[in-house]
């Protein structure tokens, strides 16, 4: 007798959480037992296992994902069939989506987060076009945006060959083609993306009719609503929301060259540097973010509207005055006018290798964890990543030309091994510092950069340093280097840790990969390192069991912000930092 019991599972694979489930089935976080990477399984539904066209349609979304391989795509690892179930495991991808991004975003995208937005996707669909396959659903929900500003493409249930089709899809992004139920091609989903990177710029849909009616009218007839697109980027979106398939681009690389030309021409070559950083730092400051937000679209019925489901996660999110937790030591961000010496960008103070730092000042950042759970026991992983930056750098130089742009900033991924761990185990705190500290650097009126270089004789310019976090003796430490635990959640909602709510562990510390070279092309330093510290946790009197958001610096407050060695207030320069923090639990021995 077959079993039909929700209770089948891949074998070998153990699952850790579910992420969501719907009338087709299910989806679920799962690890192998042997170990490795977290992988999504979606499940079909235990009642259509008997329904002959269900398992066909299944089968046929893993045989159409299984011709697409490309970074821009969630992967497909294999597919498993037998009487007792139907499975596809895939690529568990860490992020969340678009559509939660643009929901708990407060306005539009800036011109150049949406375009990167746009450009990972169509790379994403010139994947699956390439091999014959039309996406057909491209929609926010199906996009899954990381910290570092990159995005994936999920959901193929609906998919289908070039040339296939009926009038399947999401109705607020169908092509006037779906609507007739014509023939799929590339040209379909390059409607849905540029519906989708109109509703990133402006933050609102091309056409929002309430009805399936009001809306088929409006993509079919309707004329394209370039009043809502900021100026420079109508004629990408003319051409992405033709109404004749022909009119619109053929393929996906076709856009994007035509995106980049339009990017480099109204925003400068590093656009998409930009952008990524931007997009990045509002992701992550999405305080709910999911994680592990996985492919739970393709288990509504076609057509409906896709959530973004599950998250093996977990924190404290904060709308307070801080971002993330960078160097009790300051780091030397000193462009010093007309000196040689800014060579030494990240100083020696007191003897501790400098790591730049900053925090955000009342700008509503987040500082939230989260992790990959291993299951039952000790172990796995958790990962936090910020990104920190000035929206007035100007006023930190001294050049009131210099546009927010070419600010200094500072990139931190870290990850905390083992996310949970008894007393007496060793704890590693790994973090990849990444910075671009300007220098040489001399901005005339309308924010043209002129670059002196490292050795240039500027015009009058300040000297500056920023960081975060105070020195070791003034948190009552004798050792330099530490790590700092706080519980979570906060003894006040959306309040970010203070000082004293902190448990300080002195800490083991290496460097490693250290590298800080002048770039010319940037006229900027790009300093970056790997940093490891180390400690042992101590017993339940020291550090009660629980969980704790864990960082190498503290407190979460811009602490020093300098020009030429005096203190200026770090709201003055706009300071602010978006991310979130890794997360530990401390287990009772």
């Amino acid at each position: 007798m077959r079993d039909d019991s929700p209770g089948w599972e891949v074998p070998g694979y153990v699952q850790v959480e579910q992420l969501g489930s719907g009338a087709q089935g299910r989806v679920v976080l799962a690890r192998h037992h042997t170990g490795g990477p977290a992988v999504a399984i979606k499940y079909l539904a235990p009642g259509l296992l008997a329904n002959t066209g269900a398992r066909m349609t299944f089968r046929s979304e893993a045989e159409l994902l299984r011709r697409v391989a490309d970074p821009h795509v969630a992967r497909l690892f294999y597919y498993v069939e037998s009487p007792q179930g139907a499975a596809i495991v895939l690529e568990a991808v860490p992020g969340r989506t678009l559509r939660r991004v643009l929901d708990e975003h407060d306005e539009p995208l800036a011109p150049e987060s949406a375009l990167t937005m746009l450009k990972g996707s169509l790379l994403g669909l010139a994947a699956a076009h390439a091999v014959g396959v039309v996406h057909r659903d491209y929609k926010p929900a199906n996009v899954l945006v990381q910290d570092d500003g990159q995005s994936k493409l999920i959901d193929f249930g609906i998919a289908v060959l070039t040339g296939q089709g009926d009038q399947a899809g999401t109705p607020a992004y169908m092509a006037p083609e779906q609507w007739e139920g014509e023939p799929a091609t590339p040209a379909t989903d390059l409607y849905a993306a540029t519906c989708v990177f109109v509703e990133c710029v402006s933050g609102k849909k091309p056409f929002q009719g309430t009805t399936a009616e009001a809306l088929r009218a409006e993509h079919t007839t309707a004329p394209v609503p370039l009043a809502q697109v900021p100026e420079p980027l109508r004629p990408l979106v003319q051409r992405g929301l033709a109404k004749n398939p022909a009119e619109r681009a053929w393929n996906a690389h076709e856009f994007v060259s035509e995106l980049e030309a339009l990017a480099v021409r109204e925003y400068g070559p590093d656009w998409e540097r930009r952008g990524v950083i931007a997009l990045g730092a509002v992701a992550a400051a999405v305080g709910t973010a999911v994680p592990l937000a996985v492919l739970g679209g393709a288990l509504l019925a076609h057509g409906a509207s896709s959530t973004g489901v599950g998250a093996v996660a977990s924190g404290v999110a904060s709308h307070a005055a801080a971002g993330y937790m960078q160097s009790a030591a300051s780091a030397d961000a000193a462009a010093k006018a007309g000196a040689s010496t800014s060579k030494g960008v990240l100083a020696k103070i007191g003897g501790t290798k400098g790591a730049a730092g900053l925090a955000a000042a009342g700008v509503g950042a987040a500082a939230v964890a989260w992790y990959f759970w291993p299951g039952p026991g000790v172990g796995g992983e958790s990962h936090g990543a910020v990104h920190a930056a000035f929206t007035r750098p100007g006023v930190l130089l001294g050049q009131p030309n210099m546009p927010a742009a070419e600010t200094p900033y500072i990139d931190l991924k870290i990850t905390v091994k083992p996310a949970r761990a008894k007393p007496g185990t060793e704890v590693r705190l790994v973090f990849q510092f990444r910075a671009r500290t300007v220098g040489g650097a001399y901005y005339l009126p309308g924010g043209r950069r002129q670059c002196l270089g490292k050795e240039g004789e500027l015009p009058k310019t300040n000297a500056y340093n920023f960081g975060i976090g105070e020195a070791s003796e003034q948190l009552g430490l004798k050792n330099e280097d530490f790590i700092a635990f706080y519980r979570v959640p906060p003894a006040k909602a959306k309040e970010l840790p203070k000082k004293a709510d902190g448990v300080y562990l002195p800490a083991a510390r290496t460097i490693a990969g250290e590298s800080q070279p002048f770039v010319p092309s940037e006229c900027a330093y790009q300093s970056r390192w790997t940093e490891t510290r180390t400690i042992a946790l101590p017993d339940k009197d020291l550090l009660a069991p629980g969980k704790y958001l864990v960082t190498p610096y503290a407190p979460v407050k811009m602490m020093r912000t300098t020009q030429n060695n005096k203190p200026i207030a770090p709201e003055a320069a706009g300071a602010f930092a978006q991310g979130r923090l890794p997360m530990i639990q401390v287990l009772d021995g």
